[in-house]
């Protein structure tokens, strides 16, 4: 009896003891959590005891330290990337109003009807730039929001090259371009968005427009199961364009060409191909840029 009692009594210290040392441990814990989260420390959770539970709820609480890093990088990203973003809009859009202004005070102070003719057509023409860039302003927010989506139908791709290309043929004729086309006769008929569609159509030949030198060539065929749809252009050697780059928003290879582009065409085409299920991809070879599509066919 006597053996029993003593070894009853020495397990309740033993447990006694335990409970003592887990709540030490789990203060400790507290403490350093505390810490950590006073002090944005890079530290993470430990502990001296050995135990199952408690080495899980250490890795636990890590883990939650490690979520809540992450998610407060990924929010200070995404301002930072708010405020350039409003910073280059508001740059893109100030240049093109502060010429307005300056042609309209020349207009008005002006008593050739020569002359004003002239600058009548400058102020229409800085006019359609401003909605082209609000347009693609507009198009870059709806895209932003991670539930846009496009509804997609049967379209007749064919057709639809034909008619963007025939709304640039002024643009065309004016840049002096020698433009090569090749198009298929068979009438090639993909699954998606009207809209969307021409949308990065423009903004890839306008592209080309804006930063091209030399000719300018546009190209559909059937590649597989896919619609291949190929506009290039030739461009100087001293163009340094970064392939892997000219996908991203804001991204100008040439600061002193921009006119009045928003940085934003080929960022725009890139999300609307890849809402329509496509693919689209960028090549520079012996001073022949291409952007390359590949819309599913029907």
């Amino acid at each position: 009896m006597e053996l029993i009692a003593a070894i009853s009594a020495l397990t309740a210290i033993f447990c006694i003891i335990y409970i003592v040392t887990i709540r030490r441990q789990i203060a400790d814990i507290c403490r350093q959590v505390d810490f950590i989260n006073e002090h944005h420390s890079n530290k993470k959770v430990s502990t001296n005891l050995r135990g199952r539970e408690i080495l899980e709820l250490t890795d636990c609480i890590n883990g939650l330290i490690d979520e809540k890093k992450r998610i407060k990088i990924q929010a200070e990203n995404s301002e930072r990337a708010f405020k350039d973003t409003i910073a280059g809009i508001s740059h893109d859009i100030r240049t093109p109003l502060t010429s307005l202004d300056g042609y309209f005070q020349l207009m008005k102070n002006c008593t050739d009807s020569a002359q004003n003719e002239n600058y009548s057509r400058i102020i229409s023409g800085r006019i359609h730039a401003l909605q082209d860039m609000t347009e693609q302003l507009f198009t870059f927010v709806k895209l932003e929001n991670p539930s846009y989506s496009l509804e997609c139908e049967p379209i007749n791709l064919t057709q639809t090259v034909c008619d963007v290309m025939f709304s640039f043929y002024n643009d065309i004729v004016n840049s002096g371009f020698e433009p090569e086309v090749n198009i298929p006769d068979e009438i090639l008929t993909a699954n998606a968005n009207l809209a969307g569609m021409k949308r990065v159509l423009q903004n890839i030949i306008k592209n080309a427009l804006i930063h091209g030198e030399r000719d300018l060539f546009i190209t559909m065929r059937p590649r597989g199961e896919f619609a291949e749809i190929s506009v290039g252009n030739g461009i100087s050697t001293n163009d340094e364009i970064d392939v892997s780059r000219v996908f991203e928003r804001f991204y100008k290879a040439d600061v002193s060409r921009q006119k009045g582009s928003t940085g934003l065409g080929l960022f725009i085409a890139k999300q609307l191909v890849e809402r329509m299920g496509g693919q689209i991809r960028a090549e520079l070879t012996e001073n022949v840029f291409k952007i390359i599509i590949d819309i599913k066919r029907i």
